[in-house]
């Protein structure tokens, strides 16, 4: 009941009151003594009238308090708005500090966010953040610690504790806080991508490819990330498969890679490799024929280098020229064929046949240090030293360019051997010889092969 309410009740007896009194019968009840003890005696009308004031000063009383409360009340919103807002800024200058790079002012901002408030959980994620870019791992576990304690049902500290052990190389703690968080919700894609990434950079291809299975199985009929995921799987099955290959299970690794080229023609190690696991059974021109076949299907010259260097080191170095002049003529551009035709003449000492298949290919390559370099060998062997001096011109940079430089299409990562995933960007099938022409790759007949990463 309001205040207001009450004192016109009381108003309204207190008038009912006054009224009585002008009936004579009511002057004697209300003239009559009332006993509170023993010699305090009052009239029953004045001890109405106590009480009636009585009631409107506990009244006035209560009012009085209860606006004093609303008062306080409204006075300590305040405070904590401008206070929160006081945080707030603070914490903005500090998110502005880590956009700028300025890691000690950041620390410095959001270290005086936790003294306003100690429960900031924000401040409490980033500050982790910051402290585990500047390898303080302990102390960033501590504070995403310390958020998820205030938020135990938010996944992002716990994540951000997955990034803190596995930066901290605490890879098992990194798992144990994965399985968590899927067992906070088991369907949680982004959980088994990153647990599916920790067994990658571990190499457990066998836990990697469980936990593909549960991306593939959760992500279902979802279009973001399943082209990535679906090149990971691939590439961790080619890893199994390496694996097998490596350990001497050659049927095993064998039937690893068969599968993964009927899904995937285009996935060159799985070429190179189907075709050194039949090597390995014996089967030396199964062997040849899988990497003819994959040549036709991705045109790499790594394929190319493959067919040379087997055929080399078993001493036949016809079975080598053959093979290349085999690839020349299954592909419908023949630049980057003749020019590894080229390169094995001059290996082999054949300087006129090097000379004439080399030549053939002025003007079709912008980029071909490797070319001019073979080319002014020959001219200096020839001793026309005129020729010679003027290939050597065109030599962009001086190196052993005999040795043919690799790039990674993915990364544009430069290496100097070819490997089957590039050490940089982890990406499977990119590694490429770093070889520019003029004309497009798919002019040339070289399809892009596509990315598997995990």
């Amino acid at each position: 009941m309001r205040v207001r309410t009450f004192l016109i009740i009381i108003l309204l007896v207190l008038a009912a009151l006054v009224a009585a009194t002008f009936f004579d019968r009511n002057q004697e009840i209300l003239s009559a003594d009332f006993q509170y003890w023993e010699g305090a005696t009052l009239s029953v009308g004045q001890t109405l009238l106590l009480f009636f004031l009585a009631g409107i000063l506990i009244t006035f009383t209560v009012g009085l308090a209860r606006q004093f409360g609303v008062m306080m009340e409204k006075r300590r919103q305040r405070k904590a708005g401008r206070k929160s807002d006081e945080i707030e800024e603070e914490y903005g200058r500090a998110l502005v500090a880590v956009l700028e790079g300025r890691e000690a002012d950041a620390l410095a901002h959001f270290r005086a966010v936790l003294e306003r408030d100690s429960r900031h959980f924000n401040t409490l994620l980033k500050l982790g953040e910051v402290l585990r870019t500047e390898s303080k791992y302990n102390e960033a576990i501590e504070y995403h610690r310390k958020a998820h304690h205030l938020r135990e049902e938010d996944t992002r500290p716990l994540y951000a504790l997955v990034e803190d052990y596995e930066a901290k190389g605490d890879m098992d703690r990194a798992r144990a806080v994965l399985g968590k968080i899927i067992g906070l919700n088991k369907h949680s894609v982004a959980a088994w991508r990153k647990l599916r990434e920790l067994h990658s950079k571990e190499g457990n291809w066998g836990k990697a490819l469980e936990a593909q299975k549960q991306v593939e199985k959760y992500a279902a009929g979802a279009d973001s990330g399943k082209p990535a995921d679906e090149r990971s799987g691939q590439g961790i099955r080619y890893q199994i498969g390496a694996d097998a290959l490596a350990k001497g299970k050659t049927k095993e690794a064998l039937a690893v890679f068969r599968k993964i080229l009927k899904e995937d023609s285009g996935f060159l190690p799985a070429h190179i490799d189907l075709g050194r696991a039949l090597e390995k059974m014996g089967q030396e021109s199964e062997a040849v024929q899988a990497w003819y076949n994959g040549f036709e299907q991705t045109g790499s010259p790594i394929i190319l280098t493959t067919l040379e260097d087997y055929f080399i080191g078993n001493e036949q170095p016809l079975g080598a020229i053959e093979a290349l002049k085999h690839c020349i003529g299954r592909t419908r551009n023949d630049t980057l064929p003749r020019f590894y035709l080229g390169k094995l003449y001059f290996r082999l000492e054949m300087l006129d046949d090097a000379l004439a298949v080399l030549s053939s290919l002025h003007g079709r390559a912008s980029y071909a240090p490797n070319l001019h370099y073979l080319l002014g060998r020959i001219h200096e062997r020839r001793n026309h030293q005129g020729e010679a001096a003027a290939e050597y011109r065109k030599v962009i940079k001086e190196m052993e360019l005999i040795q043919l430089e690799y790039i990674c299409r993915n990364c544009s990562e430069t290496v100097m051997e070819w490997t089957s995933r590039c050490p940089a960007c982890k990406a499977w099938n990119q590694i490429e010889v770093n070889f520019k022409e003029e004309i497009s790759l798919e002019e040339l007949g070289l399809s892009p092969a596509p990315i598997y990463s995990d």
